[in-house]
């Protein structure tokens, strides 16, 4: 039986709202949402598992029933249309109810339509021209495993834009790894490691060949895609997953309390370019023909991330690629050099113990009374005039592969064996016909710097509210720092009394001689309390211990609360 104009109309309207609300779903998802589902982070549940999802889900199937109720209803309405056999009374009853039902039905229909939205945008299912999730930092992954769990860092950062085509993939943890988890002959393990397109899933990971090495203890691993990531056309973000699955060198599990497979993920955008700059140094530690205190820490900035397996080691393996050396006795000094600051600045220290911190650390020392020249070098280069580094890389090389340019002028040269040039001489004020290796020397005293830093300033202000969303927390010491001391462990950051995906770097003013730290992070959300603990494992650059509640005005052992002397330890 055909329907009336009006029933007709009802129709209609019913699937232009529907059309309608699914056109709009799709316009606003390039909205930011404040999802909060970094609350179900720190306590090891998947993301997707937040309170919120799962009372949106129910409300779905509820609405879910009342259609098929509602359906059920126009059903009815038809058998009894279909049966009345010209009875007045019982059309008008079927129409009556036929009009109820598709009423009811357009208005669960919408209500369904705006549940489902809103649990896409929790969960970020669907994106919008930038990944549903990437400005807040919300990712599907269920730990924030970075910072408050096993991960140090990784390049690249979270959200990072304009990541060059050919970049390698970095994770540092805080432990050793069992490294079979994470790596299958010389290549990743695909099966507890995923990169993907992140609108693609990682249900579509990459399958050409990803190479995979490591540092000597286990704790860093890089990835280097066989193929360019992205397009020469458009900038494509991607993902990085690791699954439940990788253990520690203890054979525990490195995501305790993860329930979805993917354990932890993060995403970055991948730009156009392919990057072939090398990388330049930015500054040293201790000043080229300074003098200092026997157990300052020898510290080389780069102008950008370096390969930690090339740029890392200990002198007793082998490590070769940086020489800390007695001039005039042309003799190496033995010890170990560890990269931080986002894989931007190494430094070295001793096998020399000299003495102890206050905080009972061991200190290490440099010869007294000497002459220390330092050389960094750069590696063979696979084609001259090229910047690609021969592999394995004898020298520093940056994360696309390209050889240091010692020398600043913009083109890689090799090292002096295939140049022919002689090293970069920071000491000396004018250069001419020096290549990319790269030097500079400094004096040691008899003297042990034991001045410990302070803490001058800190952003926000201790209690401040109305803090913009993505602002980085700082804390500004009154001296240079080991950059190598500033991490996750020596800096702890919560929201809420939950852990939180963060990592830290560091900038130098070397004119005022002070360190500042950041701390990076997700995007915050609205109305949370955040709290930062800084404790005695920062050091500064001669190896002195940061003291809790030191600095800004306050005097007090072993730690404060918010600038309040105390002598409760759980709060610094």
């Amino acid at each position: 039986m055909l329907l009336s104009k009006k029933y007709s109309k009802i129709f209609l309207v019913a699937v232009f709202l529907l059309l309608a609300t699914v056109f709009l779903f799709h316009v606003t998802l390039a909205a930011e949402v404040d999802t909060g589902l970094t609350y179900a982070e720190g306590t090891g549940l998947s993301a997707s598992q937040d309170i919120r999802v799962t009372i949106a889900k129910i409300i779905r199937i509820v609405i879910g029933f009342l259609g098929i109720v509602a359906v059920g209803l126009i059903m009815y309405a038809g058998w009894i249309w279909m049966t009345s056999e010209g009875s007045e009374e019982k059309i008008e009853q079927a129409k009556k109810i036929l009009t109820n039902a598709v009423i009811g039905l357009i208005i669960i229909l919408s209500a369904f339509a705006i549940v489902s939205f809103i649990i896409n945008s929790l969960t970020g299912a669907i994106s919008g021209s930038q990944p549903a999730g990437s400005s807040s930092g919300v990712s599907s992954g269920g730990l924030a495993a970075l910072g408050s769990g096993v991960i140090n860092s990784h390049y690249p950062e979270r959200n990072q834009t304009g990541v060059p085509r050919n970049t390698k993939i970095i994770i540092t943890f805080k432990e050793a790894m069992d490294p079979a988890t994470l790596i299958s002959g010389q290549s990743i393990n695909q099966q507890n490691i995923k990169i993907y397109q992140t609108e693609s899933g990682a249900a579509d990971a990459v399958t050409f060949p990803v190479g995979a090495t490591k540092t000597e203890d286990n704790k860093t691993f890089v990835f280097s895609p066989s193929q360019y990531l992205g397009s020469p056309s458009e900038k494509i973000w991607y993902s990085v997953a690791l699954s439940k699955n990788v253990k520690k060198a203890s054979g525990a599990s490195a995501f305790a309390g993860a329930v979805a497979e993917l354990a932890y993920d993060w995403m970055f955008e991948v730009g156009t370019y392919v990057d072939n700059t090398p990388p330049k140094i930015d500054s040293v530690v201790p000043a080229p023909a300074s003098t200092e205190a026997r157990n300052v820490v020898v510290q080389i900035n780069f102008s950008e991330a370096l390969d930690p397996t090339a740029a890392a080691g200990a002198t007793r393996n082998g490590f070769a690629n940086i020489k800390v050396m007695d001039d005039a006795a042309a003799s190496l000094i033995a010890g170990n050099f560890y990269i931080s600051n986002q894989y931007r600045t190494v430094e070295f220290l001793t096998d020399s113990e000299c003495g102890i911190n206050s905080c009972g650390q061991t200190v290490y020392c440099l010869p007294a009374n000497k002459r220390i020249k330092v050389l960094a070098a750069a590696a063979n280069l696979l084609v001259p005039g090229a910047p690609l580094a021969a592999y394995p890389a004898n020298g520093l090389v940056d994360l696309a592969g390209n050889s240091l340019d010692g020398n600043g002028n913009g083109t890689a040269e090799g090292p002096q064996a295939q140049s022919g040039l002689v090293p970069y001489n920071a000491n000396n004020q004018t250069h001419g016909g020096e290549g990319d290796d790269y030097y500079w020397l400094f004096n040691t005293n008899n003297t042990i710097d034991i001045t410990p830093p302070v803490v001058d300033q800190v952003n926000p202000v201790v209690g401040g509210s109305g803090v913009d969303l993505s602002v980085i927390p700082q804390a500004t010491f009154s001296k240079l720092l080991m950059s190598s001391s500033l991490n996750s462990s020596s800096i702890n950051f919560k929201s809420g009394g939950a852990g939180y995906n963060y990592w830290i770097t560091k900038n130098d003013d070397f004119s005022a001689k002070k360190t500042t730290a950041n701390i990076n992070h997700d995007q915050f959300a609205e109305n949370q309390e955040y709290s930062v603990r800084l404790n005695s494992s920062i050091k500064d650059i001669y190896q002195n211990c940061y003291t809790p509640c030191s600095g800004l005005g306050v005097s007090g052992n072993p730690s404060c609360c918010n600038g309040v002397a105390s002598n409760n330890n759980n709060c610094q």
